[in-house]
C-alpha cells in the first residue's frame, strides 16, 4: 500500500469525519426535548384564573400567539418554544406572579417559571439537557481519541493496524492512494488511548447507540 502521510488536510478530514459520526447521537437527544404539549398546559396553569375573563372579552382586546417561550424552570437553563396547537389570547403586558416573571420583549414569553408547581415539567428538562450534554460528551472524547491516533503516527498505514476502524473516517481519494503499493515502514507506536473503548464507540455510533 501506498504511504500516505498525514497532512493537515487530511487529519483535518479525518476529524470531521469523526465529528460527523457521532452527530446522530447529538441530532437524537436534540429531537428528545420535552413533549409540544407542554406548551398549552404552562399557558394554562400561567391563566388558569383569568381564563373565564378572558373568554368573555371581544376581539381585539388581546393578543394572540401561536406559542410559549421558556428561558428558564426552577433556575435550570430551558431555552424552548412550544406551540399551541391554536392561537392563544395573550396580555400586551405580561404581569409577574409567584408562577412566571416574563424576561423578553417578545410578547408571546421569554418566561422564567419557578414555584414547585413546575417540578414535572422541570424534571423532564433537567433530563433533556442531560442527555444533549452526555452527547456532546461523548462526540468530543471520541474526537479526541481519533486525534491521538492521527497525532502519533506519520503516515495512515501504521495508524490503520494500531486502529482499523479508522478506514471508515478517511476520504474515498485517501483510501484509494493508500491501496497503490504496499507500505514499507514499520514504527512501533504506544498509543494513551483505549481502543478497545474507541472501537465501541465508533460500532455503536454505526447503528445509532
Amino acid at each position: 500500500m501506498a504511504t500516505v502521510r498525514f497532512s493537515t488536510e487530511l487529519s483535518n478530514a479525518i476529524l470531521a469525519s469523526a465529528r460527523n459520526k457521532m452527530q446522530p447521537a447529538i441530532d437524537r437527544a436534540e429531537q428528545s426535548k420535552p413533549d409540544n404539549a407542554w406548551g398549552q398546559t404552562i399557558y394554562d396553569t400561567l391563566f388558569n384564573e383569568v381564563k373565564p375573563y378572558i373568554a368573555k372579552l371581544p376581539a381585539g382586546w388581546l393578543r394572540t400567539v401561536d406559542k410559549i417561550e421558556i428561558e428558564k424552570v426552577g433556575g435550570v437553563e430551558c431555552n424552548m418554544t412550544f406551540t399551541f396547537a391554536t392561537f392563544q389570547p395573550w396580555p400586551h403586558t405580561f404581569i409577574e406572579s409567584d408562577f412566571a416573571k416574563k424576561n423578553s420583549s417578545s410578547y408571546s414569553g421569554g418566561l422564567i417559571l419557578r414555584g414547585q408547581c413546575w417540578d414535572a415539567f422541570q424534571a423532564e428538562v433537567v433530563a433533556f439537557n442531560q442527555r444533549k450534554a452526555d452527547a456532546q460528551k461523548r462526540r468530543a472524547e471520541f474526537v479526541d481519541m481519533v486525534k491521538k491516533i492521527i497525532e502519533a503516527y506519520s503516515t495512515l498505514g501504521p495508524a490503520l493496524k494500531a486502529w482499523p476502524p479508522l478506514w471508515d473516517l478517511i476520504p474515498e481519494n485517501v483510501k484509494n492512494k493508500h491501496r497503490e503499493i504496499k507500505e514499507r515502514t514499520k514504527n512501533e507506536v504506544v498509543l494513551d488511548i483505549d481502543i478497545n473503548k474507541l472501537t465501541a464507540m465508533s460500532t455503536a455510533a454505526k447503528f445509532g447507540v
